[in-house]
């Protein structure tokens, strides 16, 4: 704007020293009212109350005789026809006039967030006005206007623009916008310090340029050369300018004093960013580098100290920011964070506290100190309150925005999610609260992934509380993210966040709420990127319970995309779906369509999930007929049997294709132990073959030998499960999952030893299950196992000993074990008690008899 920093720096202090200024400004604000009031007043008694068109003109000549303010309420009252023709160019002069006025309410303001705030509203009238055309002649003034609104935003790449365009338009406005011009270039995305540089040096040639003019062109140019790392050069011209300031050391008072220290200041500048730009800014981190690194800054930061006690406090305070940084490059953190934290400190709250404030918080985000960098967030937030209080000057909004998430970002990669969290709440009203959200979310979730990084043990099991952990994160960051997408609605950004909203919550195993976003998702979302909508819906259905509407909506995506990479997930789901229907022909079809289809390989999880599922759903129909037999006519068993021994050799070979591809992972292991069971399975029709009465005694050694063949496979398998988990027992505590696969796995290891009948093995194998698993509910299908051994070896009072023991084991199971007694075991605890009751008696009544 046409504040320029001496300007504005002038004028603050003058209304600091005497409030006459204040007083002055008032009373001609009301003497402007009063000659306003009188004109209309004048015309009223002529010739009754002037009309829109009249009181546009009038507003017109106020604006003229330099009453913009007074000129704005006028136009205000004047109601044109937006639809008529004849009134646009009533309606380009009205809304000039509007932004015009609003521009110098700002300007007028001796409040820098009151007049922040008036140039966010003065802004939209600043733009509609260019968009719908400036009055004739009007062009390089409203050009002008809105460039200088935009620089004082910190929007500097539409205030480039704006700028050259109304020196375009006008180039009387040249030596007014110059400068301005070239340091909206310097910080633009869009320009750069080579343009800017050029702009300046340009500016420069003319010779009526005015000291002011000349240092303040002088410092953007330095400051280009920086940003171009040019740093002889800018040291060059600091030195000059800073030798024919002091030429004369008479003259060193006032403006020319501040001019001075500047120099120095600048001076300094160039020295610490050579350093940063040679050594990093944290290159005395490194102890070899340290002292080469303080020593290359001992002169720098000695006069920027010197800055601090001698100059101004508006060039005191950036010497303070860049002796911090100066102390951070030269290895002393604590230094610097201690001047950052003097910085952020100082009042009023304005660009140079801003800026401390952020390099403090980035600086506590690099050392991990979560708390510290929460509390100096709070204090920024509070202090600013929102957007329009954000001096810009020495850093833009945008910049401060994204900086800030840079910093939590560094937070989380140090695993600090907690603070990471409770930091991105604290930013709203300032930051908006959709980002404020968007970084709550993420937090959230590579909390959970972390923590699944983290409980996830060598052999790729996560413990249980781990698993309950990282579910609930997940959830957590699908809310953040559902709140973030409901704000994002009219935005090109709501389909992506709501995608991440559900696809937290299906990690997270809320599928509910997942599927209540996907009716939205699949509502808005292009046809052709709505497979991994559909595929998560059939996810979210199959896991609510809604087996048949999950494969609706994937045989849908199967059909709809047959070239999709997401067809084999949507097989895969639908297999799912379909087994839990009992149509498990049709669900194998899809699995082996997933093995088969050429693309897929081995080490891609929907294949490796395809081959496991495949596996388990062969055992599933191997065991539901093995079941089914012993109810089926008489004369139909044997070829039942034969029929079903081929399911169960494919179900076999499954199995072991995925044990041998991706042990030792916890799906593997329970692979493995499913084709023990299968292997055990096999064994029940050589044997019971054997017995018939039909064959050869050849043929009869060859079945029993076949039988003790799968017999002994699945015993040894179920060792090599038991072995591996012990030894992973003996290192840590076994997850839930796998705790209960080695019990099962060593019952089956015991059973399988009795069935071979290796009886002393199998008997030394239940005892150390019940060893194992003492006063477990366990213990009682073992000491029964163990029981039944001793006797078929002959050993009668041993085996009613087990009994009446077992019968005790039951008293000592606590009662909260109930359910799992009754699940894990043959009976509940009443069953157990009239079997054991019975036997016991039994044992009793045959001794009395005796």
């Amino acid at each position: 704007m046409a504040k320029t920093t001496k300007q504005t720096g002038e004028s603050n202090a003058t209304v600091g020293i005497n409030g006459s200024a204040v007083k002055l400004a008032m009373m001609i604000g009301v003497a402007s009212a009063v000659v306003g009031f009188g004109v209309l007043t004048s015309i009223w008694w002529r010739s009754g109350p002037p009309d829109a068109y009249e009181s546009l003109r009038i507003a017109s000549r106020e604006y003229v005789n330099g009453r913009p303010v007074l000129a704005g309420d006028i136009a205000a009252k004047a109601e044109l026809n937006p639809e008529a023709e004849s009134d646009q160019p009533w309606n380009q002069l009205r809304l000039f006039l509007l932004s015009a006025a609003k521009v110098q309410q700002a300007r007028d303001s001796q409040d820098v967030r009151e007049t922040r705030g008036l140039l966010h509203d003065a802004i939209p009238l600043l733009m509609e006005s260019a968009e719908a055309g400036y009055p004739p002649g009007r062009d390089g003034e409203g050009q002008r206007l809105l460039g200088e609104s935009l620089y004082e935003l910190g929007r500097y790449d539409e205030a480039s623009v704006a700028l050259r365009q109304a020196i375009d338009r006008d180039p009387t406005l040249a030596r007014a916008l110059t400068p301005m011009l070239a340091i909206a270039e310097l910080k633009s995305t869009k320009s750069s310090p080579a343009q800017s540089l050029e702009t300046v040096e340009s500016f420069l040639q003319d010779s009526s340029l005015d000291p002011a003019q000349v240092h303040e062109t002088e410092r953007i140019q330095i400051e280009a050369l920086l940003d171009l790392e040019r740093y002889d050069d800018a040291q060059v011209v600091t030195t000059r300018r800073l030798t024919e300031l002091e030429a004369d050391p008479t003259q060193l008072r006032g403006a020319r004093v501040d001019r001075r220290d500047e120099m120095r200041l600048l001076g300094a500048i160039v020295e610490v960013r050579k350093a940063i730009s040679q050594y990093g800014p944290r290159g005395g981190d490194d102890e070899e580098l340290r002292p080469k690194v303080q020593l290359q800054l001992q002169n720098a930061i000695a006069n920027l100290i010197d800055i601090q006690r001698e100059a101004s406090p508006k060039i005191a305070s950036q010497a303070r920011l860049w002796n911090a940084r100066a102390s951070l490059c030269c290895g002393n953190a604590d230094m610097a964070l201690t001047e950052l934290t003097t910085v952020r400190q100082q009042r009023p709250f304005g660009s140079e506290a801003i800026v401390g404030g952020l390099e403090e918080i980035e600086l506590l985000a690099q050392e991990g100190r979560g708390l510290e960098m929460l509390q100096t967030v709070r204090y920024v937030v509070r202090e600013l309150g929102d957007p329009r209080g954000f001096d810009s000057r020495l850093l833009a909004f945008a910049d401060f925005q994204q900086r800030v998430g840079i910093a939590i970002e560094q937070l989380r990669r140090l695993d600090e999610f907690r603070y990471a969290i409770d930091i991105s709440r604290s930013l709203p009203p300032l930051i908006e609260p959709t980002e404020a959200l968007l970084q709550e979310a993420t937090s959230y979730r590579e909390w959970a992934e972390a923590t699944i990084r983290q409980g996830t043990n060598a052999a790729g099991d996560l413990a249980r509380n781990e698993a309950v952990i990282a579910r609930n994160h997940f959830r957590s960051a699908g809310d953040a993210y559902a709140a973030a997408a409901e704000l994002d609605f009219d935005t090109p950004r709501y389909l992506s966040t709501l995608w991440s909203a559900i696809d937290a919550y299906q990690n997270g195993r809320q599928f509910t709420r997942s599927a209540e976003l996907l009716q939205p998702y699949l509502r808005y979302e292009e046809r052709t990127r709505q497979s991994r909508g559909m595929v998560a819906h059939g996810r979210a259905l199959l896991a609510d319970g809604d087996a048949s509407r999950a494969i609706e909506t994937l045989e849908e995506c199967i059909v709809e995309f047959p070239r999709d990479p997401l067809r084999y997930d949507a097989r895969l789901l639908a297999a799912l779906a379909l087994a839990e229907l009992g149509k498990l022909p049709p669900a194998t079809q899809l699995l082996i369509d997933n093995l088969q289809d050429g693309e897929l390989t081995p080490q891609s999880p929907a294949w490796r999930d395809s081959l496991f599922t495949l596996g388990e759903i062969a055992f599933r129909v191997a065991q539901t007929s093995e079941l089914a037999i012993d109810s089926a006519p008489a004369d139909q068993i044997a070829q039942l049997r034969r029929e079903n021994q081929t399911q169960i050799k494919l179900a076999i070979r499954h199995l072991d294709e995925a044990v041998q591809r991706y042990w030792p992972s916890e799906r593997a292991q329970m692979a493995a132990y499913l084709r023990n069971r299968a292997y055990a399975m096999a064994s029940v029709w050589p044997r019971i073959e054997a017995e018939s009465p039909d064959i050869l005694d050849a043929a009869r050694r060859g079945l029993r030998a076949q039988s003790d063949s799968e017999l002994e496979r699945a015993r040894q398998g179920f060792a090599d499960i038991n072995e591996f988990l012990l030894k992973q027992a003996e290192e840590q505590r076994l997850p839930e999952n796998s705790d209960a696969l080695l019990r099962n796995s060593l019952m089956f290891e015991a059973d399988t030893l009795r069935s071979l009948k290796r009886l002393d093995e199998a008997i030394a194998a239940y005892r150390a299950i019940t060893v194992r698993f003492t006063n477990e509910p366990v213990a009682l299908e073992a000491m029964m196992g163990q029981a039944r051994c001793v006797k078929e070896l002959g050993r009668k009072s041993e085996s009613e000993g087990l009994i009446r023991q077992a019968a005790i084991v039951l008293d000592r199971i606590p009662p909260e074990m109930d359910t799992i007694l009754a699940e894990t075991t043959r009976f509940d605890r009443a069953g157990w008690k009239r079997l054991l009751g019975w036997m016991t008696n039994r044992f009793d009544n045959a001794g009395n008899n005796t």
